[in-house]
């Protein structure tokens, strides 16, 4: 179930352990806690920042089987289509390089074009999605500009666990054929706890058109893994061991250098993790973790006609040493403060290169009264190639009464330029040239934001007003072209640039077990050097969700209207996509106490979205798509 800051009511999940268990759902949303905004479990009643977090339920109730379905219809969250095929996240109109992306707290490293591709992380991991809007460099350094998006896998249960789910699908063509599988087990004995997911999923191609010599959509296959051990040392203390494993096969038509070429594409990522947790004292702790996250990928580029193919590469591997503490201080100061030591390796088509960053931060949350309440973060970070930045954030909430509060912030935040910004680009994609530029300098960013919450007898409501002031904004500057077709873009920094928007938020319970909750955001963005709209800036996101649900018979479902506005895909802002709606429908009825049938339909009414919009491999790019599928709960 989605839960947002105080706009998390009454839309309850389709819970399969049992299914529909009698709860006290309103208690329990209130006392939801998050770790990606603060490093510590706290409510989200008390964060002054936007937050959402995507749940388990909600990401089956949806039907997506990867993290960029399932952030179609997250609030604030677009995507961008990349060459590739790959799809990529940008938050409050920021540059997908502005935006962190992050498995149970370890930064992803970036592959193909320096970006993460949303579709090879599988739905099967996932326990719940934290995204934070808005900068959090105060506690993550470099990339975290525009927010976070953390993806939190399953943990070991309580109590003894299995599950399976299987799925089949395709659009109505009969073109798109999907299957998937999910399975994994889960519990505790003793003191140790366990948990191993395992997934398949494999969608064919789409070619809608077929003169143009490339297809709509690839081929596609995931074959992925998660697993997690953990034991408990006496009371106070825990080990912990975790990987994750996804390796995706894509293939289909390009066409290049006026041939057509079949495409073959291989990813591979993997992360593993020890950390140990330790109580000090009923409020104190202390965490230790080390980690490496890896990423192969590969592309292979063979005329059709014959002739010699065109191979590409890039590997980067993360690697990461951190140290945390956190604990009370006299006077209700709750202080966080840490250490972290990462280096990057990577090379692309054997160019290799190395990257290394110190940051420590200090964060204070305090309750300055019973109603005001504040947090105070800065961090300093010490870069190989960039030397040193400080981070600072300043938050307030200040609860008028029991139903409303306001609530404010002010922080900054740098981005470094990649290594594929600065030595390696891309001089071999169909949809453009980019070319590196060795003497970019760190974007710094100031960011405002002011918003308000209320909350009353089933009504919540939010409002969130924000302004992204950004210089030395890294971005694609046109150049050229290449054949008189193909753009040759330049990475440069734009001196000024600009984002700003509002979001609105509300939830209703409607009775009789409907419910109803909108999600508006108003975007504007704009380089303030040449007065031009900045690329991939939709003038607003709206996802609208009709849900109904009878505990009772075990019957559910909802319809979501998503729609995104237009938006200019070019450096230039000449090239505009039009907007769209696609209409996605959810039914399930739970069969017995451990067994639930799901069907779906997504973009209902058969739009074709144009490729800008990173509607990689969904509905928008293969037309109507049918669903249907069984989860069990073992």
């Amino acid at each position: 179930m989605r839960k947002k800051i105080l706009t998390c009511l009454f839309s309850v999940p389709l819970s399969m352990s049992p299914l529909y268990a009698a709860e006290d759902f309103t208690s329990y949303i209130m006392d939801e806690t998050v770790v990606t905004a603060t490093l510590t479990e706290t409510p989200l009643k008390n964060i002054p920042a936007a937050v959402e977090v995507i749940g388990s339920e909600e990401i089956g109730e949806s039907g997506a089987t990867t993290l960029h379905q399932v952030l179609t219809e997250a609030q604030s969250v677009n995507l961008e289509a990349v060459s590739g095929r790959q799809s990529t996240a940008r938050l409050r109109g920021l540059s997908s390089s502005n935006t962190l992306v992050m498995i149970d707290g370890m930064r992803l490293p970036s592959g193909f074009q320096d970006k993460v591709d949303l579709g090879e992380i599988p739905a099967g991991w996932i326990d719940r999605i934290e995204i934070v809007r808005g900068p959090a460099s105060a506690l993550y350094g470099s990339d975290a500009i525009g927010g976070v998006i953390n993806v939190i896998t399953r943990k070991p249960s309580a109590q003894p666990d299995a599950w399976f789910s299987s799925r089949y699908g395709s659009n109505t063509e009969g073109d798109a054929e999907e299957t998937s599988f999910d399975a994994g087990v889960s519990g505790t004995s003793g003191d140790v706890g366990y948990v191993i997911t395992g997934s398949f999923a494999d969608k064919d191609r789409v070619d809608l058109d077929t003169s143009d010599g490339f297809t709509d959509a690839d081929d596609k296959s995931v074959k992925s893994g998660a697993a997690t051990l953990s034991w408990k040392v006496g009371d106070d203390t825990e080990i912990s061991v975790g990987a994750t494993y996804a390796d995706v096969e894509r293939q289909g038509l390009r066409f290049k250098n006026k041939k057509e070429q079949e495409w073959v594409n291989g990813s591979e990522r993997s992360t593993g993790r020890i950390e140990v947790r330790s109580e000090l004292g009923e409020d104190s702790s202390v965490l230790f973790r080390a980690y490496r996250s890896v990423y192969d990928w590969g592309v292979t580029l063979t005329p059709v006609s014959g002739g010699d193919p065109e191979t590409h590469d890039v590997d980067q591997t993360t690697d990461q040493f951190e140290a945390r503490w956190a604990g009370m201080l006299p006077g209700g100061h709750k202080v966080t403060t840490g250490i972290e030591y990462r280096t990057e390796d990577r090379e692309e088509d054997g160019l290799a290169s190395e990257i290394e960053n110190l940051g420590v931060f200090l964060q204070d949350e305090v309750a300055l009264s019973g109603r005001l309440s504040a947090i105070l973060g800065l961090r300093f970070d010490d870069h190989s190639s960039f030397g040193s930045v400080c981070s600072p954030r300043v938050s307030a909430a200040y609860r008028l009464n029991d139903d409303l509060r306001i609530r404010g912030s002010y922080a900054e935040g740098f981005r470094a330029p990649s290594v594929f910004e600065l030595y390696t680009g891309s001089e071999y994609t169909k949809r453009r040239i980019l070319l590196p530029n060795p003497d970019l300098d760190p974007e710094t960013s100031r960011t405002w934001e002011v918003g308000a919450d209320f909350e009353h007898d089933g009504l919540a409501l939010s409002v969130t007003a924000f302004r992204n002031d950004i210089d030395d904004m890294i971005s694609e500057v046109f150049t050229g072209s290449y054949d008189g077709t193909i753009p040759i873009n330049e990475a440069r920094n734009i001196s000024e640039a600009m984002t700003r928007g509002i979001e609105l938020s509300g939830r209703v319970a409607l009775g009789h077990g409907f419910s109803i909750h909108d999600e508006l955001t108003v975007l504007d963005g704009e380089n303030k050097t040449t007065g031009t709209a900045l690329p991939y800036v939709p003038k607003f996101s709206n996802v609208v969700k009709l849900a109904y649900r009878d505990p009772v018979q075990g019957f559910g479902g909802n319809v979501r209207v998503v729609t995104a506005g237009s938006q200019y895909t070019d450096t230039e802002a000449s090239v505009k996509a039009d907007a769209y709606t696609l209409v996605n429908l959810s039914l399930s009825k739970s069969l017995t106490s451990h067994a639930e049938l799901r069907v779906g339909v997504d973009n209902v009414f058969d739009e074709r979205v144009e490729d800008g919009y990173g509607n990689v491999y969904g509905p928008g790019s293969t037309g109507t798509f049918l669903y249907a599928g069984i989860g069990l709960n073992l």
